[in-house]
């Protein structure tokens, strides 16, 4: 699934909220790590860096019927246009269900 983002540099990036379904049955994220991260290029260095783990950036909000968000946080990367992926690791099974561009925009005001 592809999804862009767009978002102003130093402001608070609201919550996503998201249902992985694989046809229409929903993904059990028990004991799932979910990670997501910002680069500039493919192999680039990571601009932001998220984990379901500790809540360091997503939480999985009902495991067994597949729903998990991106938490509401301040996002203060230099302004670019990201790439990113959404991976989960089922205990060694690694998948990426969600990719797309997420374009940081300069602010203005400071």
């Amino acid at each position: 699934m592809s999804l862009n983002f767009q978002h102003i540099k130093s402001d608070t990036f609201e919550a996503v909220n998201f249902e992985i379904n694989v046809d229409t049955i929903p993904v059990d994220l028990t004991d799932t790590t979910i990670r997501m991260q910002l680069r500039k290029e493919y192999g680039g260095v990571v601009g932001l860096s998220l984990t379901s783990v500790a809540n360091a950036g997503i939480t999985i909000t009902d495991a067994v019927n597949g729903l998990f968000r991106i938490n509401q946080q301040i996002i203060n990367i230099p302004a670019f246009n990201y790439i990113y992926d959404i991976e989960f690791d089922f205990d060694g099974i690694v998948k990426t269900y969600i990719s797309g561009n997420f374009l940081i925009l300069n602010d203005v005001t400071r």
